[in-house]
């Protein structure tokens, strides 16, 4: 339907067309002199003059309107077809604004319109005689006028296409702005992690539970929030929670339990947790307990609905802009700084003395030092944890991006499991690990590094290590570190940084969940390098 808007965007063009055409066929009929086609002009005048003022009624429906002003032009210009063909041209006005206004469909329900009009008023008439060069010229103007409309249903789709994508942004801006007038309204903010604490909080109060951990789903599964003090079974967490995500309903298997977080979407989340062994009662009045607990945190779980939505349209904006970075960063900084090492190269050429060529060498060894942070950078910032890398396969890119450019030979273990950290977790833990490795290469001069990555979620731990000259005095403090340390506190892990015990090198750990580390890590020696 069309809208006042598209009306009054094409409000002066289509008066102008008809003004135009006006013009253009008062001319010839003065010359020609004859009554008719003279008064024909004038009622087609009047005919355009209605139409320009009826598009300013909003109630008046636009496509009758076009249909009978294309039903009256092309009767007026058949009128005239005794005398002379003059008034012909005045049918591509109508078919012009149909197409501007109204697109493709407003064109051929006016053509069919001017059609049938022709035809009708046309074979009757015994004054009109129907021969081919008639025939010629009335096809003739009828396709100059199909032309014409085609035009402005050109023009009326990418005008409605810039009309959709403004009131897109439109919108958009309204619902952010919305938002952010809400979010200081919102007692428990909108960090998952909180509300999945403050859930895990209320329910021991309801039921006597001694752990928990809050899992949600997106497009990689099952995911564990990193919140809770229960070791996570992998085949109890795949077969109670997967349970209840497809039924919607508590389940109680002897002391381990699984209950469902809902809202008007259906399950957004559920909870895992052990039965506290002093509790004696029947499984009947569990069950029931639970499913009315689910009912009591409907609250929460429209708080965590949102949370979770909120950090998805965060993670997308900021993937987005990294790559976005990336890229202007390989396009522009990138490509200066080689030409840059070019004349660099040039100069050392031209160099008349050994003082002046070793200048020109310590400016082009500087030079490829910031050349390959540069190149890391990019890296790291378009080698964002993905869905279709996980985080073991992530830092093994990085580690192999690092040996190509260095030479230096980087170990890893991996022992991941197939249920996924968060995006976020898996992001910052990225980030954490590819500074390692970094600072390894820059400031402990190690000929060797190993990385060692476990992630049983919600359990994961990440080390470091490399045979360099330790920590030094001013390392300690320094900024590196302290992104690092801001990094694990964020996704609630320890971080810690250390020389190692009667070995060179520096030992970087940093550890999530702590409390739910499987049992087939208990003892292992795996981390020992």
């Amino acid at each position: 339907m069309t809208s006042l808007d598209d009306r009054s965007r094409y409000a002066s063009v289509t008066a102008g067309a008809r003004v135009f055409a006006l013009l253009m066929l008062a001319l010839p009929v003065a010359v020609n002199g004859t009554i008719g086609p003279i008064l024909s002009v004038v009622l087609l005048a009047a005919v355009w003059l209605a139409a320009v003022f009826v598009e300013g009624f909003a109630r008046v429906p636009i496509m009758p309107a076009l249909v009978i002003e294309a039903s009256l032009v092309t009767l007026l210009a058949a009128l005239t077809l005794a005398e002379s063909p003059v008034l012909l041209p005045a049918l591509g006005v109508p078919l012009f604004v149909a197409g501007l206004v109204r697109g493709s469909r407003g064109l051929l329900e006016v053509l069919g319109a001017e059609a049938m009009v022709l035809v009708a008023t046309t074979v009757p008439n015994d004054r009109i005689r129907v021969e081919v060069d008639l025939v010629s010229t009335v096809f003739t103007w009828l396709m100059v006028g199909v032309g014409l409309g085609a035009i402005g249903a050109v023009v009326h789709n990418l005008k409605g296409e810039e009309s959709s994508t403004a009131g897109s942004y439109r919108e958009a801006r309204s619902l952010i702005t919305r938002l952010l007038d809400l979010s200081g309204d919102l007692v428990d903010g909108l960090d998952p992690l909180s509300i999945a604490q403050n859930i895990i909080d209320l329910s021991k109060e309801e039921v006597p539970i001694s752990g928990a951990v809050v899992f949600t789903r997106d497009e990689r599964g099952i995911t564990p929030l990193l919140e809770g003090d229960v070791r996570v079974d992998h085949t109890l967490r795949d077969g109670l929670v997967t349970q209840v995500f497809r039924g919607g309903r508590a389940v109680v298997q002897g002391s381990d339990l699984a209950f469902p977080l809902l809202t008007e979407a259906g399950v957004i989340g559920v909870v895992q947790a052990t039965m506290h062994p002093a509790f004696g009662q029947p499984k009947t009045a569990t069950l029931a307990a639970l499913n009315h607990l689910s009912q009591r945190l409907g609250p929460e779980a429209v708080q965590l609905d949102t949370a979770l939505l909120f950090a998805s349209i965060q993670a997308d904006a900021t993937s987005e802009e990294r790559q976005r970075l990336a890229r202007d960063l390989h396009d522009g900084i990138a490509q200066d700084l080689a030409a840059f090492g070019y004349l660099i190269d040039g100069v050392e050429d031209l160099a008349d003395s050994p003082e002046q060529q070793e200048a020109a060498q310590e400016l082009r060894d500087e030079l490829s030092r910031v050349v390959t942070e540069l190149r890391r950078s990019i890296f790291g910032l378009r080698n964002e944890a993905a869905s279709e890398l996980s985080l073991g396969e992530s830092v093994r890119a990085m580690a192999e991006h690092i040996t190509s450019r260095t030479g230096l030979p980087i170990d890893i273990t991996l022992d991941e499991d197939e249920t996924r950290l968060r995006s976020d977790v898996e992001t910052e833990l990225l980030r954490i690990v590819q500074e390692g490795m970094n600072n390894a290469v820059k400031h402990a001069r190690a000929s060797r590094i190993r990385v060692a990555c476990v992630v049983h979620p919600p359990y994961a731990r990440v080390r470091v290590i490399d045979n360099g000259r330790g920590l030094q005095e001013s390392r300690d403090d320094s900024h590196g570190l302290r992104i690092m340390r801001e990094r694990a506190r964020r996704i609630g892990g320890s971080l810690e940084l250390r020389n190692r015990d009667g070995r060179p090198g520096t030992e970087l750990s940093v550890e999530l969940n702590r409390a739910s580390r499987p049992k087939h890590l208990a003892n292992t020696t795996e981390w020992e390098a």
